[in-house]
């Protein structure tokens, strides 16, 4: 197996035993090594999240095992719009952390990971690295790159998910930090752990650049750099109807949803504002009076600005109304469903 560097340079690698394969990280960038004798279940779990919100919405502790993993690295909600995409960004890598700054983005931290390198007006969301995707443990344990690499008894599918979406989010990081002010950037902003120093990050953005088929063995999402939070919005709304929020809900309130929507209304009015006025005039002039063409123009527009606002308006507040009902008997299910779950915790109990 062989890689390149970025001068083109040949770098020649060993080839994994049948069985193995190629971890990405190496313990010196977290500034532990198992030499130091700890106890590697302990601590590779302080590496993950304290906790998780379960199927039932229970606040659950996080544990070593691979659903936990996959709940941190999910990526379903972009697979399935992946046909999409090209409308919402650019198949290139995303640009420095530096960049971001200079182009007046905030950086946001976001802890979920279909969010990440989505963007807006002045906003990027970036999930923080987590300490146990470059601790050398997590990879043999929970993801594989091979079939050959799995155990026969785990699920292969789940494990290769795994190793797919961390590797493409490790490729992110590469591109996000490539120099030694990127890295600051990312201390100040806490999205990498305090250990990492830049010499071992170099390191380490060799050694991942360097993979084999790194586009095709890497989770295809990250194909594309930042993406479009507000084109994402409508493309799920073509994509995957009847949603009528978007991907990201903008609206905690149903008076933002109205000023939202009746914004662009009292811009459409002045613009037929405008345009009557204009109509007036001329009908005022002596040529246009006679003009059966102008004269049915004007009575249509004029019709037109009375009847559309009036129809427009309707279906916003019918719009709101049906947000209303359906967040409602969304609310009532959800509070049938948990107290059913303490009533059954107190029988137990």
């Amino acid at each position: 197996m062989s890689g390149r560097t970025l001068s083109g340079e040949a770098v020649k690698t060993v080839a994994a035993p049948h069985g193995a394969q190629h971890v990405p990280v190496t313990g010196e960038l977290l500034g532990v090594t198992t030499a130091q004798g700890l106890d590697e279940d302990a601590l590779l779990l302080s590496r993950f999240p304290a906790s998780y919100l379960d199927d039932h919405f229970d606040l659950a502790p996080m544990g070593l095992d691979s659903t936990c993993v996959q709940r941190e690295l999910d990526l379903e909600r972009l697979d399935g719009l992946f046909d999409w995409l090209w409308l919402a960004g650019r198949p290139y890598p995303p640009r420095p952390l530096h960049r971001q700054v200079f182009l007046g983005r905030e950086i946001v931290a976001v802890e979920q990971m279909d969010l990440h390198l989505l963007w807006t007006k002045g906003r990027i969301f970036v999930k923080p690295l987590p300490p146990f995707l470059l601790d050398p443990a997590f990879w043999p344990r929970f993801a594989c790159d091979t079939n050959d690499a799995c155990d026969p008894d785990v699920d292969r599918c789940r494990r290769g998910r795994i190793w797919r979406a961390a590797l493409g989010f490790l490729f992110s990081y590469a591109s996000l930090i490539r120099h030694e002010s990127d890295l600051g950037v990312a201390k100040e902003r806490r999205l990498v752990p305090s250990t990492v120093e830049w010499a071992p990050w170099s390191r380490f953005c060799r050694r991942l650049l360097q993979t084999e088929s790194l586009y095709q063995k890497m989770h295809r999402r990250f194909l594309y750099g930042e993406l479009r939070l507000g084109r994402l919005d409508k493309i799920s709304l073509v994509a995957r109807p009847p949603s009528i929020q978007g991907y990201l809900p903008r609206w905690n309130r149903y008076d933002d949803f109205l000023k939202d929507n009746l914004a662009w209304l009292v811009s459409a009015a002045a613009v037929i504002g405008i345009a009557l006025g204009a109509m007036q005039v001329g009908l005022a002039t002596t040529h246009l009076q006679s003009n059966a063409t102008f004269q049915a123009v004007s009575y249509s527009l004029t019709v037109f600005s009375m009847v559309a606002p009036l129809a427009v308006i309707g279906l916003i507040v019918a719009v709101a109304w049906c947000l209303f009902l359906v967040n409602w008997l969304v609310a009532v299910a959800r509070y049938k469903a948990r107290f059913r779950i303490f009533r059954r915790q107190d029988a137990v109990g």
